[in-house]
């Protein structure tokens, strides 16, 4: 069956990202929330929202910070296109770089992704990982939960698979929380769905 909203699947997770991720992660050093990363050593930290501008920027990191292996993901409320947000995430993964969470990163939504693409993937007690279902701008109460055919799902999956990860994830954040809110994740679901190289003990 077709779907009416295919067209508009770049906009998933907007609203939530709007309203509700950005309250939560913003920071004053987000560069009001644009897409940057602050290189050290061979550590690059990144902050901010992707967009449809964003696909190429690990590329391009990389290019200017050979040294780099690690993205360190500090304050990131999500993405506003989600095409080009796993493309993002499918260039983490091409150059092999590790992912970090610090104690006090937060990250959100479509930066899931990118965290989740990191070869290697690991996380200090504290930090914070939301999830949400993705949705339509104009269509606040659309949650793809409730139809029969979702459009993102079997692309979402993919990439997870992709990733070694278990593809059941997409369905745990889609159902965990509409797109108006925002699930943290606990060390037990981090675990349950083997989100890190190694498991969580917090």
């Amino acid at each position: 069956m077709s779907n009416p909203f295919r067209k508009h699947q770049i906009m998933a997770g907007l609203l939530a990202l709007v309203v509700l991720a950005v309250a939560i992660f913003n920071r004053p050093d987000t560069r009001d929330g644009e897409l940057h990363f602050d290189v050290k050593g061979d550590k690059a930290y990144v902050y901010g929202t992707t967009d449809s501008a964003s696909a190429g920027a690990v590329d391009a990191l990389i290019r200017e910070n050979p040294q780099v292996d690690t993205l360190v993901l500090k304050y990131m409320p999500g993405t506003v296109d989600a095409d080009q947000n796993l493309r993002l995430a499918r260039s983490v993964r091409k150059n092999r770089l590790k992912t970090h969470l610090e104690r006090n990163s937060r990250i959100a939504s479509g930066a899931v992704d990118l965290f989740l693409a990191g070869t290697e993937r690991t996380m200090d007690c504290g930090a914070q990982i939301g999830v949400h279902s993705w949705s339509i701008v104009g269509l606040e109460t659309y949650q793809p939960r409730n139809d029969i055919y979702d459009a993102r799902q079997r692309q979402q999956e993919g990439f997870l698979r992709d990733m070694g990860i278990d593809p059941a994830f997409y369905v745990f954040t889609r159902d965990a929380a509409s797109p108006q809110e925002l699930h943290i994740l606990s060390p037990e679901e981090i675990n349950q769905y083997n989100l890190l190289s190694e498991p969580l003990d917090c």
